[in-house]
């Protein structure tokens, strides 16, 4: 059954919509409907003439102007009324007026009086419809120049063709092609019932020192029942459920999205000073969660991991909302060869026919130097490059340590290059009064040359975009160790690039790294084209649900997910539980 949370207008929505049912059981075989006038129907003919989408009139006009919605009992045309009415399930925008409109469209026709208006009211909630679920309803363009993204473009006679066959089935599993879309609904089904459940488990948990393993402290109960109720706590010896506060009854948790655990409140209370210990069950524990929330899983409880096991079940909910929108502009072939990179995952992976054949950790964008979202193709790699400094790290960042330390050029092996403005570039640099030039004056480009502190390190990818980003090694491989690794100036830094290297040039040759090494002995810049390009898709997810069937989660590093749920609710999403 379908949730509104306008109870006034669920009411009218589940009246009409049992009227429909009722009308149609008793009358269907003997009342004329829509379906049952001639394949020509004069009256649909002319209304999608005159007044219809041109997807629209060209499918009806192909079957013969013949009701889809309305034929029969309807059995279409309520299949669409339940999907609008599911809206909020998907974070999309109710249709209270519309569901009202085609609820009596739909009981007209049972009683057969089906009109053409009714019909064709029908086949353009269904566009609507399908083009919300299968590509979203927020344009990220608008929302930062740093998410450059359109909506997946749609084929309105390709969606119309969609209702052939079975129609109902159509409507009732119209959603986005992507295995995260069904498991994310399922996640945001079970946030909810902890939300209505009063959130998770033994409150928040009050900051303190970090709490490592073998450690006593008072909290270490509430971490345990927090595990627990997010479902990291396995039983291991650790009874199936613990004594709880004084006064309080558990609640019984059913089921999860994994199966393993329940996704619910769970009360829990230290019984001795034992309880109080941080044991190698509630460490393990705590890695497990660790590890689901993209952090190092040291076992150790700092900020960070108690930050994440302080974060609500409500603002996990409104994550998931989030996610599910950005599903919704996945558009790219997930089949195809590319290279996925999720920004708060600080990983990219290589993926060939649907299947993960290499990831690494990487290295992104600084919150000042954001790493923009956006798709192209990789066509080369370049071996010992050179690195042309960007104008803005010049001026702002070198210039201050040449105005202090003059020599600052030679001892990083980088050059002053004119930029055409025909100023005389010295030979020696470190001779350079560095006080006369600033941010608007800077009459050159800084160059550094290849070899072992290039901030390139030993090899980039390129795929040639307006944004000027690509992948690249680095020579600061300590950073790789770090749980967030947002340091670069927007470029991504691999850390496993020997890897990837190996992975773009297998197909096109034997043994690509005795080829790699060989150029790179040379110490010369060189480029190797790649004859297999696969698209790089720079992405931004923060929630997903793992091949284990466990949610992942991750910060919202820019604060764009932010960004993107203010937008869905100036469209109208509800934000908070189905009620009902």
């Amino acid at each position: 059954m379908y949730q509104i949370r306008n109870a006034s207008f669920f009411c009218t929505v589940s009246l009409a919509a049992m009227a429909i049912g009722q009308v149609g059981f008793a009358q269907n075989e003997s009342l004329p409907t829509l379906s049952e006038q001639p394949a020509q129907s004069p009256e649909l003919a002319a209304l999608l003439q005159s007044d219809a989408p041109a997807a629209i009139r060209d499918y009806y006009n192909a079957r013969g102007n013949a009701s889809i919605f309305l034929s029969g009992d309807a059995e279409a045309g309520r299949a669409l009324i339940d999907a609008l009415a599911d809206q909020h399930r998907h974070a999309l925008p109710a249709a209270d007026d519309l569901l009202a409109e085609l609820t009596a469209h739909a009981t007209d026709a049972i009683s057969g009086r089906g009109t053409a208006e009714g019909e064709l009211a029908f086949a353009r909630a269904w566009l609507n419809l399908a083009k919300q679920r299968l590509s979203g309803i927020v344009q990220p363009r608008a929302l930062s120049s740093n998410m450059d993204r359109s909506l997946p473009e749609l084929d309105e006679a390709e969606l119309m063709a969609r209702l052939d066959g079975d129609a109902v089935e159509a409507i009732a599993g119209l959603m986005p092609d992507h295995p995260h879309y069904a498991q994310l609904l399922d996640l945001r089904a079970e946030l909810e019932r902890v939300v209505a459940a009063g959130d998770w488990a033994a409150g928040e948990i009050p900051s303190g020192g970090s709490i490592e393993a073998g450690d006593t402290d008072a909290r270490v109960p509430q971490i345990r029942a927090r595990l627990r109720a997010l479902g990291d706590y396995r039983d291991g010896g650790v009874p199936a459920r613990e004594t709880t506060l004084a006064g309080e009854e558990p609640l019984d948790g059913e089921s999860t999205l994994d199966g393993e655990a329940p996704l619910d409140t769970v009360r829990a209370a230290p019984i001795s000073q034992d309880g109080q210990r941080m044991d190698a069950v509630t460490v393990e524990a705590l890695q497990a969660f660790q590890r689901r929330h993209g952090l190092n899983d040291d076992g150790v409880v700092g900020p960070k991991t108690l930050a994440a096991l302080n974060t609500t079940a409500e603002e996990r909910l409104r994550q998931v909302l989030v996610n599910l929108e950005r599903v919704r502009w996945t558009g790219w072939d997930r089949d195809a060869r590319h290279i996925y990179v999720n920004l708060p995952d600080y990983r990219a992976t290589l993926n060939v026919d649907g299947e993960e054949v290499f990831e690494t950790r990487v290295v992104v964008g600084q919150a000042r130097h954001q790493t923009v979202e956006f798709s192209d193709t990789m066509t080369h790699m370049v071996v010992n490059p050179t690195w042309t400094v960007p104008r803005s790290i010049a001026t702002e960042e070198i210039l201050p340590a040449l105005r202090s330390n003059p020599n600052y050029l030679n001892e990083n092996n980088m050059s002053l290059i004119d930029d055409g403005s025909g100023v005389w570039v010295p030979p020696d640099t470190s001779m350079i009064n560095w006080a006369n030039f600033s941010q608007s004056y800077f009459p050159w480009w800084i160059r550094q040359g290849p070899g072992p502190g290039n901030a390139l390190g030993n090899v980039k990818f390129m795929f040639p975009n307006e944004h000027a980003i690509y992948l690249h090694d680095t020579p600061s491989r300590s950073l790789f160790a770090r749980d967030a690794r947002a340091f670069s100036h927007g470029c991504v830094r691999v850390a496993d690039y020997r890897g990837l290297a190996e992975a773009l040039l297998s197909p096109q040759m034997s043994d690509p790294m005795s080829t790699f090494d060989r150029h790179r002995s040379t110490g010369r810049e060189t480029r190797v084209n790649l004859d297999v390009k696969p698209a790089v898709h720079i992405d931004y997810r923060t929630v997903w649900v793992d091949e284990d069937g466990r949610a992942q989660f991750r910060d919202d590093m820019y604060g764009r997910d932010e960004l993107v749920l203010d937008a869905l609710i100036d469209l109208g999403v509800e934000v908070g539980a189905a009620q009902g």
